[in-house]
């Protein structure tokens, strides 16, 4: 009788042995970091008061709490941002970003497109809001181009304006960044990421007047690989380092997928990896490139894909929590004790069979594929 499961065809031992290992650390994980389950891997994450809003690779964003759905994307669903948008009748504005091309404006509060924009010839890979007079939206793409989209047509529900096409990178841009000058309280300065690790610096003169063109700045160095995200904090701009007068690399095991620098003004700072582990640095401590994290979080399944903050409300008691995202497709809420004390989480990972022998029967099966014989 031959076996119907496919996926145990030609598995080496070391295989079937990381699938049960990953099927028990599942298990043990069920209810670490007080999760909130999802139906799809989440690419990133917003917070606001006491709702999160999550871009989902399953081709939607979702508001949660009051689980409305934003349906309407044709492929995963890779930025979520808020505006909140003036005028007489001012309304709260959700933009999605997503592998079809396209920006998509929604009502937050009902959950109605509003708008689709034809965003770009390739993935839309990130969208920032910039707080300018008028406030612009800078979308980042696969085709290797950056846009500035005028908002203030919003005021009215009219459509965004693509003010500029910016095409000096070479390869797909991933994320961006920005932050006043504090030289020049007039300029804003906007950093952009590509997948070869090139981070190319950017201004905006003569705030609040003048919130286009951009120009280009400088180069400043960059990574080997892709940049997948950037942080502005007081102490510089972040992304696996930090870039000012001496430079602070935190080195992990794999690749780095998200960062949150000083959560709420706390003295950490908290990555998040491929490895799907959190990580937890004292930020007054870090020096060059030998530092070490102050505990390791285990709990996602899943790369960890975005971390934010949240100031929990319960009752009029405030807390602060590191809300992580995961490609597990959970959302994990942790107090900043549950981090720095972490759990260790109770499996036995399983050891491959390394004298491992075919079954007579697997032979058969396995003669019969190599066979040439219809």
């Amino acid at each position: 009788m031959q076996t119907t499961d496919t996926g145990l065809l030609f598995q080496s031992s070391q295989q079937l042995a990381d699938a049960s290992t990953r099927e028990r650390k599942i298990v043990a994980a069920e209810k670490v970091g007080n999760p909130i389950k999802v139906t799809s891997k989440v690419l990133d994450l917003v917070v606001r008061g006491q709702d999160a809003w999550t871009a989902e690779s399953g081709w939607q964003a979702r508001r949660l709490d009051l689980n409305i759905l934003y349906k309407g994307h044709k492929g995963p669903v890779t930025s979520v941002r808020l505006h909140q948008v003036g005028g007489q009748r001012p309304w709260l504005a959700l933009i999605t970003s997503s592998w079809d091309k396209t920006i998509r404006i929604w009502d937050a509060d009902s959950g109605q497109l509003v708008h689709t924009l034809e965003a770009h010839s390739d993935f839309v890979k990130s969208t920032t809001v910039l707080p300018t007079v008028p406030p612009m939206l800078l979308s980042t793409s696969s085709d290797k181009s950056f846009r500035l989209w005028d908002l203030s047509p919003l005021t009215e529900k009219g459509i965004p304006v693509s003010r500029q096409v910016v095409k000096e990178h070479t390869r797909p841009v991933d994320s961006a960044a920005y932050a006043l000058c504090e030289e020049e309280p007039s300029i804003m300065l906007v950093w952009t990421a590509d997948s070869m690790g090139v981070l190319k610096e950017w201004k905006i003169s003569h705030l609040p007047t003048g919130t286009y063109p951009l120009t280009f700045v400088r180069d400043l160095p960059g990574h080997e690989t892709s940049i997948a995200g950037l942080a502005r904090t007081d102490d510089g701009l972040w992304s696996t380092r930090l870039h000012g007068t001496t430079p602070v690399i935190l080195q992990h095991p794999s690749y780095v997928k998200s960062i949150l620098p000083n959560p709420n003004g706390l003295p950490y700072i908290v990555t998040g990896s491929e490895d799907e582990d959190i990580r937890v640095w004292d930020a007054a401590t870090l020096d060059g490139d030998h530092n070490q994290p102050v505990a390791i979080v285990s709990g996602h399944c899943g790369e960890v894909s975005a971390l934010v903050t949240w100031i929990k409300d319960a009752g009029g008691k405030k807390e602060v929590i590191i809300v992580s995202a995961g490609l597990d497709a959970t959302l994990r809420r942790w107090s900043i004790d549950d981090l720095l004390n972490p759990v260790p989480l109770n499996y036995e990972p399983v050891k491959p069979n390394s004298g491992a022998t075919m079954t007579e029967e697997e032979e058969r099966e396995l003669a019969e594929l190599m066979s040439d014989e219809d």
